[in-house]
């Protein structure tokens, strides 16, 4: 009797261990926590035990969380940091980004609802209103986090490079790319034909704007429908901040002026003048205005949405049009991906009849205001310094622009990385390059592929960039890119266009983004750009000559009753307090 009571109190104290055990190595597998605010969580693994077997340690592992805000609605949406290299990253870095974008075109009016509320997140990408976040004080200065935690970013920036940086404030506040890139695949803008156009006359090298009008003009004539539908002679993009191909980033290339945003910089004195108040824009109206009579010019050119103008080139309704290759991409994969091959489209540097020089894919510039900032509500400001030196180490540099090692690319046993045909073909399918994470992550600091022998390449000396590689031609191009090629005799689409070459000042465009929204100069050019789409309108929709110089002298009348010139003043003082940082 006392013996099976003996057993029956053992029994249950075994019992009570066995379940104590149990609860103990449930808490241990349990140890992952999250913070709701998004500012920052950490992920801990702790190691168990079972009776007496002692399970190796796990090393402890911390993944800080940051908020970050990029201004701007290009830059792809959907989870990046979810994807292979986004985790990677994480992996490597020990840090997430929660990133927030502006939803549709208007970044300037989402910046400033976030600087109205001074709820800033830990890190910003400024880009266009670089001016009203460093006016409002939402930034901290950089340098010394720079010099403390830095080495990567101080090995990848030249030291004027960094100079520049803290040219206008006397500090960095803004860590800007790294450098502007170069491709010689496609050209940054021109004037695009399709290639049927060109094919059913003899593939004509389209330099002039009369000759320009005269392809379109001979093909309309002949084919005026395509699949059932009227063909659309030339159209643009006009809704949001696209309208500035309208207003002056088509007439300034015609002109043979390089992309220096709404204003034209002369070479020599380096004195900016407001592309909106110049002569040269009559001759460019005239060829809208005679299109538009002709019925060639797209009637919707100044209603329709960015997606309508991109149906219309994804169907092959339009055969000719002016936009940056980087604005029209996803609807020439779109045409791609429908198979329709007879409009696959040519740029062209078109230039007014008298210009000499064209400047389309003109000079490459250090990028000081499209970049990343850390804000004053930052609680980590070294963590986060810490995180972008690391975006800019080879390490990380590679999985952003190769991807991940034997996936998207190969190593040769010297050391040289490669593409199998088989990882070209993935890497440039949008859809997969989307899902996999490459090329999603260029809000970050990092270093941009160009030729350049010292920053373009890696310290073991691959290109930064497989976009330099011998065969990305060969893979990127298809077949009717190719017989495009052949039949003009060229390597690239590049080929017409003059070569890109180093900049001697800072882009109009990116000074423009400096100057906080109360500087009376900027005060006006935004005035001036809110008239002009209506007169521009009217311009082109008018229906005689009186009518015609009737409203060009109105708008250019109505234009003189702003304070320009003290636009004018300013961007010249920034281009030329900048310049001398371009000499070495």
């Amino acid at each position: 009797m006392k013996l099976s009571r003996l057993l029956a109190l053992l029994l249950v104290a075994l019992m009570l261990f066995t379940l104590i055990t149990g609860c103990r190595q449930q808490a241990s597998q349990s140890s992952q926590t999250s913070d709701s605010s998004g500012k920052s969580s950490t992920t801990t693994t702790t190691p168990s035990t079972s009776g007496s077997t002692q399970q190796p340690k796990e090393e402890k592992k911390e993944i800080k969380t940051y908020t970050a805000f990029v201004n701007d609605p290009n830059v792809l949406s959907g989870n990046e940091w979810d994807t292979p290299i986004g985790k990677k990253i994480t992996e490597l870095t020990g840090v997430r980004l929660i990133v927030d974008r502006p939803v549709g075109a208007d970044t300037r009016q989402k910046a400033g609802v976030l600087i109205a509320s001074g709820d800033y997140p830990d890190i910003i990408w400024t880009g266009e209103a670089s001016g009203e976040f460093l006016a409002a004080k939402a930034l901290i200065p950089l340098d010394d986090l720079i010099e403390k935690y830095g080495e990567n970013i101080k090995k990848s920036y030249r030291p004027s490079e960094l100079n520049l940086l803290r040219q206008q404030y006397g500090v960095i506040y803004i860590l800007g790319t790294v450098r502007a890139g170069e491709s010689n695949l496609y050209p940054y803008a021109g004037f695009y034909i399709a290639n049927d156009v060109l094919e059913k006359q003899g593939w004509p090298v389209v330099k002039t704007l009369s000759q320009f009008k005269e392809v379109i003009r001979n093909y309309v004539k002949e084919n005026p429908t395509y699949d059932g539908q009227p063909v659309i002679g030339f159209s643009l993009s006009t809704e949001g901040g696209r309208v500035s191909s309208l207003q002056y980033g088509c007439p300034r290339y015609l002109a043979g002026y390089p992309n220096d945003g709404v204003t034209i910089i002369d070479p020599e004195t380096l004195e900016a003048k407001v592309v909106l108040t110049q002569d040269f824009n009559i001759e460019y109206l005239k060829f809208m205005n005679e299109f538009w009579k002709e019925g060639l010019l797209d009637k919707e050119i100044f209603m329709q949405t960015n997606e309508q103008y991109h149906a219309k080139i994804s169907t092959g309704r339009l055969i000719s049009y002016y936009d940056q290759r980087w604005s029209i991409q996803n609807a020439l994969n779109a045409l791609e991906q429908a198979g329709i091959t007879d409009r696959y489209p040519v740029a062209f540097p078109v230039v007014f009849d008298d210009v000499k020089i064209e400047n389309y894919r003109g000079p490459r510039t250090y990028n000081t205001t499209n970049g990343m900032g850390i804000s004053v509500k930052c609680k980590d400001p070294e963590g986060v310094m810490q995180f972008l030196d690391m975006m800019v180490s080879d390490e990380i540099t590679t999985l952003v622009n190769w991807g991940i090692e034997g996936v998207d690319y190969s190593v040769k046993p010297d050391g040289t990385y490669y593409r199998t045909p088989e990882q070209w073909a993935n890497t440039l399918n949008s859809e997969y390059a989307q899902n996999q994470g490459l090329n999603r992550f260029i809000y970050v600091p990092m270093k941009e592929g160009s030729s350049d022998p010292v920053y373009g390449k890696l310290a073991n000396g691959n290109w930064v960039s497989p976009t330099m590689a011998d065969d990305y031609y060969e893979y990127e191009y298809n077949d009717t890119e190719k017989e495009i090629l052949k039949a003009y005799g060229i390597s690239t689409f590049c080929d017409f266009f003059m070569p890109s070459y180093m900049a001697k000042y800072e882009a109009g465009w990116a000074l423009r983004s400096k100057l906080p929204s109360d500087h009376p100069g900027k005060i006006a050019i935004e005035r001036a750009l809110e008239m002009s789409t209506q007169y521009i309108t009217d311009i082109i929709m008018s229906k005689t000559e009186d009518e015609f110089w009737s409203i060009w002298n109105k708008y250019q009348e109505e234009l003189s009753k702003l304070d320009l010139k003290t636009y004018e003043d300013a961007i010249t003082e920034l281009v030329r307090d900048g310049a001398k940082y371009y000499q070495d």
